[in-house]
């Protein structure tokens, strides 16, 4: 997959920069039902500054990345969202959701063959204990 590397700074430059290294941990996935949120994840940016609960939400238009945030109710009494960290360009926004969706496709694939290989091992211990 070829990936642009460069992006065009803040809107008052039209320098490009080259966009950072991310890297993503998927700490836990969660597997209730009635639940939007479906994993946690840390993300690291440039080897530099890191991002703690970052999630993976599931709604009716399907899966997406929601980055941190604190709720305080406003003056009429609505609770309102305000991201506390979040990337400043499209380029930088793409490529984190790309990174953070594959990490949890990944962390997911991970877990049903870990899923698999117990079944398996349950199967196996207990047609060994019928035959005996």
């Amino acid at each position: 997959m070829t990936q642009n590397t460069t992006f065009k700074g803040n809107k008052n430059n039209n320098q490009k920069r080259k966009l950072p290294y991310i890297k993503v941990r998927i700490d836990k996935l969660v597997d209730v039902d009635d639940c939007n949120t479906k994993a946690f994840a840390n993300v690291t940016v440039g080897g530099a500054v890191a991002i703690h609960g970052i999630r993976v939400m599931n709604s009716r238009k399907g899966l997406f990345v929601a980055m941190p945030a604190s709720n305080y109710v406003d003056e009429n009494g609505e609770t309102k969202f305000s991201e506390i960290a979040h990337p400043i360009s499209k380029e930088v926004r793409d490529l984190l959701n790309s990174k953070v969706m594959e990490a949890y496709h990944q962390a997911l694939d991970e877990q049903q063959s870990e899923d698999e290989s117990e079944n398996m091992s349950e199967d196996e211990s207990e047609s060994f204990t019928q035959s005996m």
